[in-house]
């Protein structure tokens, strides 16, 4: 009798629990619009792009490099080449420092394996410079970045102004060396 009193009663129970779940549900709101704006539309639709791009890699001396940005665009004159918007890029080196770079604009070379940052170019670093440059050439397949002037901004215990600078690995002892060159500006500032 207790069986048959069950096979009953569950089933029922299961169906009201059922109904009671779709009851108290909160009604979803449709999305109706798409959240990008008409004029970010037509920009999009124009031609071929990548957007959210990102390149990782290590360069021939051990240190990882990788390259990232908002939209990427391949270069009308030559294919292999390619526009970025809002580009980044980070060198890792094997020592432990990190160098930080981001313009507005830039332009990737897949032939030459570079990648060259201009408009409002920031340089970071972990040990202590931030600086600005007009330009930076980047290669992708070995520790060499060369930022062109003027470069101007705040250094370790300093101020710095110069025409350009290099990082680049050593071949000899194999350290990264940071070459300030043309008529090189450094007014220091003790921490006390």
């Amino acid at each position: 009798m207790m069986v048959t009193t069950l096979k009953v009663i569950l089933p029922l129970v299961a169906l009201g629990l059922l109904v009671s779940m779709f009851l108290m549900s909160k009604k979803v709101p449709e999305l109706t619009e798409i959240p990008f704006s008409k004029r970010e539309l037509i920009e999009r639709s124009k031609g071929q792009q990548m957007s959210t791009p990102y390149y990782l890699g290590v360069t021939r001396s051990g240190d990882k490099i990788s390259v990232a940005a908002n939209a990427l665009k391949p270069d009308g004159h030559n294919g292999s080449n390619a526009f970025a918007d809002q580009i980044s890029s980070k060198l890792e080196t094997k020592d432990g420092a990190t160098i930080h770079m981001f313009s507005d604009s830039g332009f990737l070379y897949n032939d030459t394996e570079m990648v060259v940052m201009e408009g409002s170019v920031s340089v970071i670093t972990t040990d202590g410079y931030q600086l600005r440059a007009s330009k930076i050439d980047a290669r992708l397949d070995q520790t060499w970045i060369f930022a062109q002037g003027p470069i101007q901004g705040s250094v370790p215990y300093g101020r710095l102004d110069a025409g350009s600078l290099e990082i680049v690995r050593s071949a000899e002892t194999g350290a990264l060396n940071f070459n300030f060159k043309g008529g090189v500006k450094m007014i220091y500032l003790p921490e006390d």
